[in-house]
């Protein structure tokens, strides 16, 4: 049975199935109760469309993956705790350890993150 979902101010109409066809894998599924409660809630709050749109870039646009910059920056947070703890040394040393990356496998504590952050006035 499918629901008619309205939004009076934009003058969209949304009619939603009990199931739909993937057009990236061709599998018929059914429409999560997410996405009906995130549907009914845009249509309430006459943001229908904008949810529409908003869906359709995510959908179109692969999201740019943000772990490689976040590790590069948590890399390089590391390497100032690792100066501060260790004096500052040779310059020269400190270039080369800063282009020289440290195991992925090292875990960064967020309340080291904060207290290197509050060190900087950050």
């Amino acid at each position: 049975m499918s629901r008619i979902y309205r939004d009076y101010f934009s003058h969209t109409l949304l009619t939603i199935p009990d199931t739909f066809i993937d057009v990236k894998t061709g599998d018929s599924q059914t429409v999560a109760p997410k996405v009906i409660e995130e549907i009914e809630y845009h249509s309430k709050n006459n943001t229908l469309q904008h949810l529409i749109f908003s869906a359709l870039q995510s959908y179109l646009y692969e999201k740019r993956n943000t772990s490689v910059a976040t590790s590069d920056v948590l890399l390089q947070l590391l390497e100032i705790k690792r100066m501060l703890n260790g004096g500052g040394g040779n310059p020269h040393e400190v270039s080369k350890r800063t282009h020289e990356k440290p195991p992925v496998s090292e875990k960064v504590d967020l309340k080291e993150i904060e207290d290197l952050l509050e060190a900087f006035g950050g």
